[in-house]
């Protein structure tokens, strides 16, 4: 939301102080009542893909706070307060306000980390807060093409005509997910990489930032395609690829 700054406001020769004074504190309440009429938003986890999120979803939610495990996590963000761990989330979702009127929610964690971030989206559910899908306002999404709950598509990414994206997926700044192409529940897609028609990426898999993956080219479930590799052929549930050609690198474990 756009506001206009009032740190260098000067009176008006043809207003009176005072009037300058009540007009500015008349838009701080207007803008404050506005912030407030919002829907309300807590966001599951508080690291670098939180603060990118914040940035997205500001204008369109009231952020009443973030929950992370990590006990080095900053203790606000922007004004937005820390509000503990999972424990502190049990306890937070029993109050009276919350179970009233449940906010909206987002789980907020980064590649390569698919099953875990489909698995705190389906907890938290069960508890009665309601999923959001995160479009930035620079993101196009083709008007036939499917988006999943909890799936995040960052700025100037692009998901073309009759693509197919799962539950929980990532689609991060300036990522290309082309005509007819399939992300499956928890696969995420890292900055500047390119999915050419067809593509077919599995479940909780990875590619990663600058990647290129040529048509109809299928990445098997838990796979991980590594910054700047370019995939020609199909790749193996699990495996690590990388380079151009891409090669297995590695194979993990399921």
């Amino acid at each position: 939301m756009w506001k206009p700054s009032t740190s260098g406001l000067l009176p008006c020769p043809c207003m009176p102080t005072s009037l300058t004074r009540k007009w500015t504190t008349c838009w701080k309440v207007s803008w404050l009542s506005a912030k407030l009429m919002l829907p309300e938003l807590i966001i599951w986890g508080g690291t670098g893909n939180f603060k990118v999120l914040c940035e997205l979803l500001r204008e369109q939610y009231r952020i009443a706070g973030y929950f992370d495990n990590n006990p080095d996590i900053a203790p606000h963000y922007r004004g937005i307060p820390h509000l503990g761990d999972w424990d502190a989330f049990l306890q937070w979702v029993q109050q009276p306000q919350v179970t009233a009127a449940p906010p909206h929610f987002i789980v907020s964690i980064g590649p390569g980390h698919g099953a875990v971030r489909q698995q705190l989206h389906e907890q938290i559910k069960q508890h009665g807060l309601k999923p959001i899908t995160a479009i930035h306002r620079t993101a196009f999404v083709a008007d036939n093409a499917a988006v999943g709950e909890g799936t995040q598509i960052y700025a100037n990414a692009t998901v073309c005509v009759e693509a197919r994206v799962g539950r929980n997926c990532l689609i991060n700044t300036r990522a290309s997910v082309d005509h007819e192409c399939v992300l499956e529940d928890g696969a995420s897609i890292g900055p500047g990489a390119v999915l050419a028609g067809l593509v077919h990426v599995g479940e909780n898999a990875d590619v990663y930032t600058g990647a290129v993956v040529l048509p109809r080219v299928r990445i098997g479930a838990g796979a991980t395609v590594g910054a700047g590799a370019v995939v020609r052929h199909d790749v193996p549930p699990y495996a690590v690829v990388v380079g151009n050609p891409a090669r297995v690198l590695r194979q993990r474990s399921g």
